[in-house]
């Protein structure tokens, strides 16, 4: 079945990064003198969304040894994948601070949410049969709509400390010109 090797590696892929963003989450704070809440909400994000999509894949992968049909295993899985996805949204939104983020984050971050309304509306509608046939399509479309938020997150937090150095760099460096000229 390949829907069974597919949930393998999405199950993989989760694990890696949030191992690696465990790891930059550790590492970071001591080279960066700046760690705000909207570092520690993308971690947070990168670590919890990854952890539970392997959850869910594991789930998955479990029932499906336990001889269900396909349409009942992508029902209970989608319906799984609904409750995650709200979950999210739920503590992103709690947790979410634009008042101090540009513009163009307050757009993405509610491009996000919005995305994310329609991975766990096409789930519910997956699992209850309406406008789908209890597939796995959906539910492996959530998985990829996952880890495309957590690959932004994690290339925000790797980033974000690189652009600031290069920033302050940009600032010193022509003034130790425009100093030392006079």
């Amino acid at each position: 079945m390949k829907e069974i090797d597919q949930l393998i590696i999405a199950l993989e892929t989760c694990i890696v990064l949030a191992g690696f963003a465990a790891i930059i989450g550790t590492l970071q704070p001591k080279k960066t003198r700046k760690v705000t809440k909207g570092r520690i909400v993308s971690l947070a994000m990168i670590i919890y969304i990854s952890l539970v999509n392997a959850l869910l894949a594991a789930f998955t992968l479990t029932l499906s040894n336990f001889g269900i049909s396909d349409q009942k295993l992508w029902s209970l899985s989608s319906f799984a994948m609904s409750a995650a996805i709200t979950f999210s949204i739920i503590y992103l939104w709690i947790k979410k601070r634009l008042k101090t983020v540009s513009k163009a984050a307050k757009i993405t971050y509610f491009l996000l949410f919005g995305f994310a309304g329609t991975m766990v509306l096409v789930n519910l509608l997956n699992a209850l049969g309406i406008g789908f046939n209890k597939e796995y399509g959906p539910y492996f479309l959530s998985f990829v709509f996952n880890l495309f938020v957590v690959g932004y997150a994690f290339s925000r937090l790797l980033m974000r400390p690189m652009w600031e150095v290069v920033r302050e760099n940009e600032l010193r460096g022509p003034l130790r010109k425009h100093i030392s000229r006079r």
